[in-house]
């Protein structure tokens, strides 16, 4: 996910992502479907560039459902944080046994705009 990010391919960033699938972003109304997320991370990444770090602080599975817990960073390529958040992804597993993201939601700690 953070080399697709930095390379700004949204499409492969969506692939994690049930075709059912809802994110939930700060002031933002809820994006359904993969085709809708997709086209959300386009938006946000662009053509690429910045740099996403992802720390995972968390996982827990329960039969066909885990949840993920961590905090993300966006930093620009000169390394200066341009955002950065905690998140809960609800991951789902399919009849064929692959994991999806089902639900994603974050909160902003440094919202993008007010930079460190």
């Amino acid at each position: 996910m953070e080399d697709a990010f930095q390379a700004g391919h949204a499409d492969v960033i969506a692939r994690i992502y049930g075709t059912d699938a809802e994110r939930y972003v700060p002031e933002a109304a809820v994006v359904r479907g993969r085709p809708a997320i997709e086209q959300a991370w386009k938006a946000t990444i662009g053509r690429g560039g910045n740099r996403l770090r992802v720390e995972v602080a968390e996982v827990e599975q329960e039969g066909d459902r885990v949840h993920e817990i961590g905090r993300f960073t966006i930093s620009s390529p000169d390394g200066a944080v341009l955002a950065a958040a905690k998140y809960l992804v609800i991951w789902g597993q399919g009849a064929d046994g692959g994991w999806t993201a089902r639900r994603d939601i974050y909160n902003w700690d440094i919202p993008p705009g007010q930079h460190q």
